[in-house]
């Protein structure tokens, strides 16, 4: 298996998936090697260019709290936020007037005047394309989140700087058990205990009978280094942070060098 994830891995800076990398997959697949898309992004916001590969069947969305079969429309695992918790987290953000969001079904949930914020703030950037696909307005984000019994995937908000979002991620650590991810210099994501990328890969991996040892998992960031401890050999990519590089097996090239399909391609060929 395949443990792949998106953003500053498959994807180019623009948020392309290019031809080598399209080619690379369909050779893992050809030789019974299962690709997985691994990652922080809702269900709503998977590229097309991944959508339409006949390879890619499964994913693993939310930074693992939601592992979707493509093809059947089925979901195969779930490990959500309670609803009643995670109304309470969304009203730290709220009421510091920061944008935020609830992933709900595998779609984010805000208020107008946030997502209005969000257009301008991503409009004519390589994520206009993913905010505008994977975003829907909702008057009454509370409301919202309470009509939803099966809870949600997740809550993500932009603090102004990186020392609020130490501090609403502290503040969210010593109130709740939750998994909090710090991927980028502002934002906050929540999520359930259960969500994490490597519990829903080792439990994609244990439906079809594959040992750890037979996982490659490749990734760039902070929310990876769960999928690495799940697999027997990982990758981080060129452009990732050293504190990712130093938990991986070998450095790739970056994501705008085609480094994950060089790694793809030696364990293809390698099996010939």
């Amino acid at each position: 298996m395949l443990a792949l994830d998106l953003d500053g891995t498959l994807l180019t800076n623009d948020k392309r998936l290019t031809g080598r990398t399209k080619e690379a997959l369909l050779a893992a697949a050809e030789a019974d090697i299962i690709p997985v898309i691994v990652t922080g992004r809702p269900l709503s916001g998977l590229p097309e260019a991944v959508r339409e590969l006949s390879c890619i069947r499964y994913v693993i969305t939310s930074n693992g709290a939601v592992t979707r079969d493509l093809v059947s429309e089925r979901t195969l695992r779930s490990a959500c936020l309670d609803s009643s918790m995670a109304a309470e987290i969304v009203r730290i953000p709220m009421e510091r007037g920061l944008i935020h969001c609830a992933f709900i079904d595998g779609t984010g949930y805000c208020e107008p005047e946030f997502m209005r914020i969000q257009y301008e703030l991503y409009r004519g950037t390589p994520l206009e394309e993913y905010v505008t696909k994977s975003r829907r307005i909702t008057e009454d984000i509370d409301a919202l989140i309470r009509s939803h019994p099966e809870g949600v995937e997740n809550i993500w908000c932009i603090a102004e700087d990186r020392a609020e979002r130490d501090e609403i991620a502290r503040m969210i650590n010593e109130r709740w058990q939750v998994q909090t991810v710090l991927t980028a210099l502002r934002d906050v994501e929540v999520g359930s205990m259960e969500a994490d990328k490597g519990t829903a890969v080792t439990e994609l991996a244990d439906r079809f009978g594959i040992h750890k040892e037979e996982i490659l998992a490749i990734g760039d960031n902070d929310n990876d280094l769960a999928m690495f401890r799940a697999a027997g050999t990982t990758a981080a990519m060129g452009n990732a942070p050293e504190f990712v590089k130093t938990e991986a097996s070998f450095v790739t090239g970056s994501n705008e060098q085609d480094g994950a399909a060089e790694i793809i391609e030696k364990i293809v060929y390698s099996r010939d």
